[in-house]
């Protein structure tokens, strides 16, 4: 058996078992006769759900497993999931009447559901290659013979953006700048959806950015501008910006991002901290009306 149908074995032994344990936790429940007394406390449980769910998006996105935009797109998945399932006044609806269709409907249709919008939207060849890595990462402990195998694999699709995107992240971690940045364009070229990612955008306008000596001037700033426009709230693309700004002389608009930036993140932490002193200097900068000059980075 050669190597790719074994790894393909294996992803959709993989995806049996976890369609298979997540039945395990949805079935008992809908078969289950017994209602719960009180109302409250079938909203208690939902509540309960979300909060878990959440937290594992939030460990998610702090170990680098999610972009934040996907972080955020999950939030707001999960959030209309718990405002569906809660009544105005708080409870959650129960036919029990229904409980059992309902779970013979649940163990048919969920796994055809879901293997069959994977065939139509998904993307089965990602078990034969490395998957996309988050935001700054490259592909791990060999990364020449993984761009060797991008490389070869590019020859052949051409059109693969999230391969461009891997390329161009191996290339920057190597410091090969331009190499990277010729990446970048080809990926945003080769995918919409890659061309509608904000963190792309901002991956590509540093390494662009690093190309030509480690100034964001430019076309890079124009990249990070555009990222604003998909995400305004995007952090690196806040952060970037603001960077940008104070390059170019205009500390009052670097603070300015900064301070938007700074509504996110967590208190206490050391990166809000020092953005919190960047953006105070910067303020004080542009209040006694000084411009300011600042070095290649």
């Amino acid at each position: 058996m050669d190597p790719g149908t074994v790894e393909s074995f294996t992803f959709w032994a993989i995806a049996l078992a976890m369609t298979g344990v997540a039945l395990a936790f949805v079935l008992p429940r809908l078969f289950s006769r017994s209602a719960p007394s009180d109302a409250a406390s079938s909203a208690t449980a939902t509540i309960e759900a979300y909060r878990a769910q959440a937290a594992d998006l939030d460990r998610d996105l702090a170990a680098g497993a999610l972009a934040e935009s996907e972080y955020r797109q999950a939030k707001i998945d999960l959030e209309r999931r718990l405002l569906a399932e809660m009544q105005p006044d708080g409870r959650t609806p129960r036919a029990p009447g229904a409980t059992r269709r309902a779970a013979i409907g649940v163990a048919v249709v969920l796994p055809l559901l879901a293997f069959g919008l994977y065939a139509l939207f998904g993307d089965p060849g990602a078990a034969h290659r490395d998957a996309l890595p988050s935001s700054g990462a490259t592909a791990a402990d060999n990364p020449q013979a993984d761009r060797a195998r991008l490389v070869a694999h590019l020859e052949r699709s051409p059109r693969d953006g999230r391969s461009w995107v891997l390329l161009a992240r191996i290339d920057f971690g190597a410091d090969r700048f331009a190499d990277a940045a010729t990446a970048y364009a080809k990926a945003v070229a080769a995918s919409d959806k890659v061309a509608r990612d904000a963190t792309v955008w901002c991956e590509y306008a540093d390494a662009l950015g690093m190309a030509q000596g480690g100034s964001l001037a430019g076309r890079p700033r124009e990249f990070v501008a555009h990222a604003l426009t998909l995400d305004p709230k995007h952090a690196k693309a806040l952060e970037m910006a603001g960077s940008a700004a104070f390059e170019q002389g205009d500390p009052g608009a670097a603070a300015g991002y900064w301070r938007q930036l700074l509504a996110q993140l967590p208190d206490g932490s050391p990166q809000r901290r020092e953005l919190a002193v960047a953006a105070e200097r910067a303020e004080e900068l542009a209040a006694a009306g000084a411009t300011v000059s600042t070095p290649s980075r």
